[in-house]
């Protein structure tokens, strides 16, 4: 296991590459250990911390991830701004934002019909944008009859 020190710059690492603010920090790490410092975590929260970061894309083997956004440019590939327009809709519907984020692979596979986000073309992405934008309205809607809406993950 590695010293704590190194798990703590670890999960700060992860926490740019996620782009994360603080207070999304924060929350993310009292939600997976009652604790709302790295320090105050144990060397196994820490480790259970990264991995979940790598299982997330954030961190890969090294310690280093691009954040990257999956692409090519063939014909029917989705565009950098539609990559945008949903990572964006995604995060403010209380995902991390980030493409390998387990709840948008899971909504991917509920809307558009493909088992990973990567695999999506343009029609999908429409699709998931699509998807991710009524949910947003709904949310928008329920907040605004005070009814209170529950997060996504």
């Amino acid at each position: 296991m590695m010293n704590k020190p190194r798990l703590i710059q670890l999960v700060k690492i992860g926490q740019k590459h996620m782009g994360w603010d603080d207070d999304t920090y924060r929350a993310w790490l009292e939600k997976y250990t009652g604790k709302r410092s790295a320090k105050d975590c144990s060397e196994m929260d820490l480790s259970m911390l990264a991995d979940l970061l790598r299982d997330m894309g954030a961190l890969d083997k090294h310690g280093y991830a691009s954040p990257a956004i999956p692409g090519g440019s063939g014909p029917d590939r989705p565009t950098q701004a539609q990559w945008r327009t949903a990572l964006g809709l995604s995060k403010k519907l209380g995902m991390s934002g980030a493409v390998n984020d387990p709840a948008l692979k899971t909504f991917c596979q509920r809307v558009a019909k493909v088992d990973n986000p990567r695999f999506l073309n343009r029609d999908g992405m429409h699709a998931l944008i699509s998807g991710l934008t009524a949910w947003h309205e709904s949310r928008k809607k329920q907040s605004s009859k005070g009814l209170s809406a529950k997060p996504c993950c």
